[in-house]
């Protein structure tokens, strides 16, 4: 289901399972778009942090490079700002398998 905010594109809940992988850690996925991602992580890392990560959606591996933009107790929230023509297809394939659940 999609969140009515400001975004610029639909959020979507993640599938159980689906998470993070960086450097500094790991996390849950609680909500994705094609712009962005929160990640569930009780040491988010701070605002204005570059970061390169995977998003592990299913069987799909997606690499990715953020920044962060919002850093909470509970998570932080990730704006893409690079990914490859590859990575953002299956991006945009995987968010329409969540249309509707």
């Amino acid at each position: 289901m999609a969140d009515k905010d400001k975004r610029t594109s639909l959020r979507y809940q993640a599938k159980p399972g689906n998470y993070v992988m960086y450097v500094e850690g790991s996390g849950g996925i609680q909500d994705l778009s094609m712009d962005g991602v929160f990640v569930l992580d009780s040491e988010p890392l701070p605002v204005g942090t570059t970061i390169n990560f995977s998003l592990h959606l299913g069987t799909q591996d997606i690499a990715v490079q953020g920044i962060v933009r919002r850093s909470v107790s509970e998570g932080m929230g990730i704006q893409f700002i690079e990914m490859s023509a590859e990575a953002r297809r299956r991006l945009r394939l995987h968010l329409a398998s969540l249309v509707g659940k």
